[in-house]
């Protein structure tokens, strides 16, 4: 503005200069000057004022409507629900109709790693049907004490009764303890108990007998009477053996379930089934059971001569559970195996068995009639892979290959055709029992009778073409009630490792190695309770050699050698472990709705 200003005075003293001039001379005008130099250019003004807002537009045309959204569900969920000491790991799951739990404590041991006596017992003061689905895991144990501890989510774990008690002098030799036939000599104390089955003898369930089969070389079963106390906590009856000798003893008495008539059914776990040539073999030491088992045996027996080997490797019926002398009824008709254990569909004659073991077959037997195991037809399962490797996949269609159909007598006249073997009649790289000649000529050209598929049926069914390559199969279990009306159409069956036959590249199951640590596998049943279809629902992670920071070799927070499986009514799993890849093996929980 200032520069404005001396322009214009410039410029009105140079027009008072030219007029006083041009009066003065009175002369012509003289030429024009030279443009001046332009000026300074002045500072800009200030901004305007705003103009007003325009008018709104019109709405735009609503767009496409988006592709409809996904039905979601909550992935599964697994809760630890309780821990037990170093050593030892959980077996013998079993609700009764009242949702209490009882469970065992398999051979323990201290931290320095000396074995202490194994534990039957129940968790008291809480319903587990009850349990709330957002219940968090129990802790990992830390400390000494919890290492050594059996630790519950909820209530108390009540102790019945340890391995080497005689519970009130009822049992002179000590619960466990596996006598001869006449109870007259101790043979050995086992601390390995495995199944439960809680038998009640009263409307209320309030009363019962407690069956505890103890898993040794011989085998044997516990029975204790039990009545529950107001305060919740149970006391102890009479307590007995159950007497074997008139089916000549049992072995490695394993898992098992109850039947929908209220027996129960132990199971033979004869790892050996397949491997009959080496029953009579003095050197045989590393097998189970060994050749010194064979001897406790015929110790058992109070036997001049080496026993039959046919005689064992079944599924057990205890009959008249509840009298002063229960009776044991072998089923020879479901096979000779290693036997997990065995489950009756509540059509009273399906039956579905697993072989424990390496490179072993899954089984179903139909009965000739309901209730009645003693006639029947045998079948082995062929498997076809789903076209994944990942064992967290992977799931398999089941088609049932027959193996043979007898009856129980039938199939005893055979197996007694071998009595009298001994071992001066065993020839290095020879067998005095079936050969496997016999069973190929039975298998291929239908020779001879059906005793292969009922003496040597691993055997059998891998000559028939049924897929025997499952490792280490462990408990099936169904929640009867849900099965019978379909508000738990489901069977499991747990895989202790997904190893050997099953990760080998041939064959029918070719997975990969991922999934060491175990797996749970679930059947649909349908409504004439066939299974056709196995499909993966909890599998445990890689096996880690070098272990964590306290020495667990499978994830703390997953599952490790899953064994003993038992379903609620609800559909939720309960899982033991069995598993030396967790320091302290664990009871799990698998709610398959994600709550």
């Amino acid at each position: 503005m200032l520069n404005l200003k001396k322009r214009k005075i410039a410029t009105l003293i140079a027009v008072i200069l030219g007029s006083s001039m041009l009066t003065a001379c009175g002369g012509d005008d003289g030429k024009n000057g030279t443009n001046g130099s332009n000026g300074v250019i002045g500072l800009d003004g200030s901004n305007g004022n705003d103009g007003v807002n325009g008018a709104d537009g019109t709405d735009g045309a609503n767009g496409s409507d988006g592709a409809n959204g996904q039905n979601l569900t909550a992935a599964a969920k697994l809760t630890r629900l309780a821990t037990v000491p170093v050593g030892a790991e959980i077996t013998g799951m079993f609700l009764t109709d009242n949702d209490e739990l009882f469970f065992n404590v398999q051979h323990p041991s201290d931290l320095s790693g000396n074995e202490t006596p194994a534990k039957v017992g129940v968790v008291t003061g809480f319903d587990w049907g009850t349990l709330d689905p957002m219940t968090e895991s129990l802790s990992v144990p830390t400390t000494d004490t919890e290492k050594m501890a059996v630790r519950v989510v909820a209530g108390t774990y009540q102790v019945l009764g340890q391995a080497g008690d005689t519970l009130n002098n009822q049992l002179p030799h000590g619960l466990g303890a596996i006598a001869s036939a006449d109870q007259a000599t101790k043979i050995k104390q086992s601390q390995d108990p495995d199944f439960n089955a809680f038998v009640p003898t009263s409307a209320s369930g309030d009363t019962g007998f407690l069956f505890t089969a103890w898993e040794d070389r011989p085998g044997a079963m516990s029975r204790i009477e039990l009545s529950k106390e107001d305060s919740g906590t149970w006391t102890i009856g009479d307590a007995i053996n159950v007497d074997f000798s008139a089916v000549l003893g049992t072995i490695i008495n394993c898992f098992g379930t109850l039947s929908p008539w209220n027996t129960p059914l132990t199971s033979e776990e004869n790892y050996e089934a397949e491997n009959t040539e080496q029953w009579n073999n003095t050197a045989y030491l590393d097998g189970y059971p060994s050749y010194p088992d064979v001897k406790n045996l015929q110790s058992y027996l109070a036997s001049s001569t080496l026993p039959n080997p046919y005689d064992y490797g079944y599924i057990v019926e205890i009959t008249d559970p509840t009298s002063t002398s229960p009776t044991p009824v072998k089923h020879f008709t479901l096979g000779r195996v290693a036997h997990e254990n065995s489950v009756v569909m509540p059509d009273w004659k399906t039956v579905y068995t697993t072989d424990d073991g390496s490179n072993k077959a899954f089984y179903k037997f139909v009965a000739t009639n309901a209730g009645d195991l003693s006639a029947g037809t045998l079948y082995a399962a062929k498997l076809t892979q789903d076209a994944t490797s990942a064992p967290a996949k992977a799931g398999f269609d089941i088609q049932w290959i027959e193996l043979g159909s007898s009856n129980n007598t039938e199939i005893k006249t055979w197996i007694n055709s071998y009595n009298g073997i001994t071992e001066a009649d065993y020839i290095e790289g020879e067998t005095s029992y079936i050969t496997q000649t016999e069973i190929d000529d039975w298998a291929i050209n239908g020779a001879g009778d059906d005793r292969y598929a009922f003496l040597e049926t691993l055997r059998a069914a891998k000559a028939k073409g049924a897929t025997t390559e499952f490792r280490k199969m462990e408990g099936v279990v169904i929640n009867y009630d849900g099965v019978a009306s379909g508000a738990v159409p489901y069977m499991y069956v747990a895989m202790s490792e997904v190893g050997k036959g099953m990760v080998d590249n041939e064959g029918d199951i070719q997975l990969d190695s991922s999934a060491y640590c175990g797996a749970v596998y679930r059947f649909g049943v349908q409504t004439d309770f066939n299974v056709n279809r196995m499909e993966p629902v909890v599998v445990g992670g890689a096996y880690n050699s070098d272990g964590d920071a306290n020495g667990n070799k499978c994830d703390v927070n997953g599952i490790s050698n899953p064994d003993n499986l038992a379903v609620m009514d609800d559909g939720r799993v309960l899982i033991g472990e069995d598993t030396s890849k967790h320091v302290n093996n664990a009871l799990w929980i698998y709610n398959p709705k994600g709550e």
